[in-house]
């Protein structure tokens, strides 16, 4: 059962996990950026200062599905780490399958796209997303959802056998069989970093990978309660955010001495 993350419990473990050196990661759409709609998500100015301090502490991860040029656009800072396509861009070392991913999902991008054309058999709000590594099938737009989910999950069977699909809110993530997860992403970034700790902040069935890592030196949190998710805490609402933000950097900030901190690093 998951666990109020600001009940007692819940700060006892920001208070055994939160250390200097604590990898403070967090998903963007519907964690950091409320959800507004794909096209619109945006970092808010308030959450971006809470970062920037956090940051200049202790290490910052952004993991997220969008692409990375995506992503990019969308932060007005830099973080330490910042992973992209469901964990697929942004962990060093990961780049070598990069073109096998890209001709598997390009040829996957054709064969749904032909299919979605006819329009006597799917929506017309339905609308492909390639990601170059991933491809993302939005339908956020379509008049029926039920019949649409059925239909897409019965195409993707068909076109598109081997991906790993992973649902979304109105999204529908296919990606490549072997690639890595969010979860793996994590964990290389906890050795990247030298983070013997690390916190988790997502929202959704895409960070399902990261709450069901087996670490007890991982602490997991869910942007509202889900009886079905495998995080351990949650936050009720993602306005909560910054109060979490506030809440890690005034246990970090006891942690140094009088106007210590971070020392500098490269990103």
């Amino acid at each position: 059962m998951m666990i109020p993350l600001f009940s007692d419990q819940g700060r006892a473990q920001i208070d055994r996990i939160v250390r200097p050196g604590v990898l403070c990661a967090f998903d963007f759409d519907g964690t950091l950026s409320p959800f507004v709609g794909y096209e619109n998500a945006s970092l808010p100015e308030a959450i971006c200062q809470k970062l920037l301090h956090l940051q200049s502490m202790t290490p910052v991860a952004i993991l997220t599905g969008r692409a990375m040029a995506d992503i990019r656009a969308r932060l007005p800072f830099k973080p330490d780490f910042l992973v992209a396509n469901h964990g697929l861009e942004g962990v060093p070392g990961q780049e070598k399958d990069h073109e096998k991913y890209r001709r598997t999902v390009a040829c996957w991008a054709e064969a749904l796209q032909l299919a979605l054309d006819n329009p006597t058999r799917y929506d017309r709000g339905v609308s492909l997303d390639n990601k170059r590594y991933s491809l993302a099938v939005h339908y956020r737009k379509a008049a029926d959802y039920d019949a649409t989910e059925g239909r897409l999950t019965r195409l993707f069977a068909e076109a598109a056998p081997t991906a790993h699909v992973l649902p979304g809110k109105f999204v529908y993530n296919l990606i490549p069989p072997g690639a890595p997860d969010k979860g793996d992403a994590l964990s290389e970034l906890m050795k990247a970093a030298g983070a013997q700790t690390a916190l988790y902040v997502g929202d959704d069935w895409t960070d399902e990978d990261v709450f069901a890592l087996d670490n007890p030196a991982i602490l997991t949190v869910r942007v509202e309660k889900s009886d079905e998710s495998r995080a351990r805490f949650y936050l009720e609402t993602q306005e909560d955010i910054a109060t979490l933000l506030d809440a890690l950097i005034d246990k970090l900030q006891s942690a140094f001495p009088r106007g210590g901190g971070r020392p500098t690093q490269g990103n």
